[in-house]
């Protein structure tokens, strides 16, 4: 299907993607699907739904810092060591034959804005990460990790991040081999983090002894890019008008390794919150579905808000952010008239 191709240049010293937008080849490419998510399409499978809302591959969002690489299978290889007792280099075959795992799980760009589409939800079948570590063994001095690329690109995560056991290495997606577009012949997970933390390619974790700054990071954007608990409407725009006794909202929350507690609606400027039913709520790594039923609306004009609450009890934030540094967060609101 057609995409919206975007090209987006990362401008050092505190300036944001959204504002600078070139058609340089060399600066990091994004690709958004046309079609929005629809939690109202997906509500008649009740508790399931988070996990049915799947992503087809060629409609999956696209961020790299510039053009994909041609990577052969029968050559890749991936090299554990630095600050380690053993190091270690895997093949792709023998990468197959570890033990398997399959995960379902949200993926979010970091330059996506309030309400973006620059999400997805797939299904990942890969290895666990924190088995290939440990057979490494890193040493008492190591406290952080380098993560290298195939195309240039890295990242660096403390080593208390990289050692969490839902972190995997995944090499197909919703069933196919991973596309070259989404890092074949492997990328790494580090679910709650935003993508530019869990890179395409991946080729090389290497253990230090001190913070390590990567390419998206030395542009002044966040090393550390927690996704923050955060809910968002579906299947209703901006300026809709609205009709019937009971009108029935829908939308999607998503966080971190925290999970989701809780989805607030407000019909009143924040005055007052309402409950929304949370029906789908699989794992922390999973967007959350929700939906909240408006009774007996009067006739006029709205500004509907909603906002997320974090398994800790934090709650989104009220004031719009952009995107940069560290991800917009920042309460969605949507004006409506009821007729």
């Amino acid at each position: 299907m057609n995409r919206r191709k975007f090209v987006i240049g990362a401008i050092a010293g505190g300036v944001g993607l959204a504002e600078y937008i070139y058609t340089s080849e060399y600066m990091n490419q994004l690709a958004d699907p046309s079609r929005d998510l629809s939690v109202k399409q997906y509500a008649r499978y009740g508790a399931g739904a988070a996990l049915a809302a799947i992503t087809p591959n060629d409609q999956f969002y696209i961020t790299s810092k510039g053009d994909t690489p041609r990577v052969e299978a029968s050559s890749w290889r991936l090299r554990i060591d630095g600050l380690v007792a053993h190091p270690i280099e895997i093949t792709y075959d023998q990468l197959l034959g570890l033990p398997r795992v399959e995960r379902i799980l949200t993926l979010e760009c970091i330059s996506n804005p309030i309400g973006g589409n620059a999400i997805g939800n797939a299904q990942w079948t890969g290895t666990p990460l924190k088995p290939l570590l440990e057979r490494a063994r890193p040493t008492k001095d190591a406290s952080h990790v380098i993560i290298e690329a195939a195309d240039g690109y890295s990242t660096g995560h403390p080593i208390e991040r990289i050692w969490n056991e839902y972190n995997f290495l995944a090499y197909r997606m919703n069933g196919d081999p991973l596309p070259p577009v989404h890092g074949y012949p492997t990328r790494v997970f580090i679910p709650g983090k935003f993508g530019m933390k869990q890179p395409k390619w991946i080729t090389r974790i290497r253990f230090v002894n001190r913070p390590y700054l990567g390419y998206w990071e030395t542009r002044g954007w966040s090393d550390d890019a927690e996704r923050w608990a955060q809910a968002r409407f579906t299947d209703l725009k901006d300026g809709a008008k609205l009709r019937g006794r009971d009108i029935e909202l829908f939308g999607y929350a998503v966080g971190n390794l925290d999970g989701i507690k809780a989805v607030e609606l407000s019909f009143d400027g924040g005055r007052a919150w309402r409950n929304a039913d949370i029906f789908s709520n699989p794992s922390p790594l999973v967007w959350v579905f929700w939906k909240f039923r408006w009774n007996s609306p009067q006739r006029g004009k709205y500004e509907i808000m909603v906002r997320a609450v974090d398994g800790e009890g934090r709650i989104e934030g009220t004031d719009p952010l952009g995107i940069y540094p560290a991800g917009a967060t920042g309460l969605q609101r949507v004006k409506v008239v009821v007729v």
